[in-house]
């Protein structure tokens, strides 16, 4: 059994300090392009859009042979909702070099963030056809292969992918999802090698702890639900997750009750915490408590998308309580 509390060890890079840093370089040494481009990127960072694509800009102007370059000045165009400008910015660092692998694998990336597959394969195919162990394209293809519902070839070029780059965390953590979803033992293995390779991966961490739950090993899940809480204490998927197992499997319905709370602080629009909440009241005989979430529940659903079951599990149960 574990609460819902946790605790980050995480530091954050000082930005600030970094561009300060920068800042008095500059100043000595105006004409030095990787300066503006190293001040973009800590710019970037802190997400100062416009400061970012000034600098640059200026790193461009001042040296406009560096495929580097152009790829950030795509990124903070993308970011920024520029698309268009992202993939012209993407084309002149083409321009400079035409056998760019990381302009191609860039456009690839972009090109599916808005599901233009074709544009996806054509830059991956370029790529493959430069350099045929590229691991980043097989991941490339695979996610698009995923998303296009063919996840058989998906894992065989999630597969080639870590079999080209041993450390490669996110096609393991895609092999291990897409195998959790076919329920195959596999993905265990899958995403155990992906938090060895990232311990930080908390996305890794949850699904592992899912399927611990629903093969009923509820404590391998609540200690692996804890080290997602203890890197982001206020995630509220997992609040909800180990509140439910307090509540359905350990009869622990003060945790589960500290879990739900702390989910709807964080995010009252999480209709899951409130229906969970709303059981573990019904379950202790606090009627009026139950009824009130039921029924937050059904305003939610008023607005919002809810999973399936969410709206009628609420409904069957505020008519089961008049």
């Amino acid at each position: 059994m574990i609460s819902c509390s946790g605790k980050s060890d995480q530091q954050t890079l000082n930005s600030d300090d970094k561009i300060a840093l920068l800042d008095a370089k500059i100043r000595k040494n105006p004409k030095d392009s990787e300066l503006y481009f190293a001040r973009s990127k800590a710019f970037f960072e802190q997400k100062k859009i416009k400061e970012a694509l000034l600098d640059a800009k200026k790193a461009i102007n001042l040296n406009n042979k560096d495929v580097d370059y152009y790829i950030l000045e795509a990124d903070i165009l993308f970011a920024s909702g520029e698309t268009t400008l992202a993939f012209d910015a993407l084309q002149n660092a083409l321009k400079v070099d035409s056998k760019s692998k990381d302009a191609y694998l860039k456009t690839a990336e972009l090109s599916l963030y808005l599901r233009d597959y074709d544009k996806v394969n054509v830059n991956v195919n370029k790529v493959l056809a430069l350099d045929k162990l590229n691991a980043k394209a097989y991941f490339l293809k695979g996610w698009t292969l995923k998303e296009q519902g063919d996840t058989v070839r998906a894992v065989e070029a999630y597969k080639k992918a870590v079999e080209l780059k041993s450390d490669y965390d996110e096609a393991f953590e895609e092999l291990g999802l897409l195998y959790a979803i076919k329920g195959d033992g596999l993905a265990v293995e899958y995403l155990n090698s992906t938090i060895s390779l990232n311990p930080q991966n908390t996305e890794a961490m949850y699904a592992l702890a899912e399927i611990f739950r629903k093969n009923g090993n509820y404590q391998k899940a609540l200690d692996t639900y804890k080290q997602v809480l203890d890197i982001k204490p206020d995630d509220v998927k997992t609040l909800n997750s180990v509140g439910y197992v307090n509540m359905e499997e350990k009869k622990a319905y003060d945790v589960a009750l500290e879990c739900f709370n702390k989910a709807i602080a964080t995010d009252s629009n999480y209709a899951l915490a409130w229906l969970n909440r709303g059981d573990t009241y019904e379950r202790m005989g606090q009627i009026k408590k139950a009824k009130d979430d039921y029924l937050k529940v059904i305003e939610l659903s008023q607005t919002l998308k809810l999973p399936d079951g969410v709206e009628s599990f609420a409904k069957s149960h505020l008519e089961k309580l008049k």
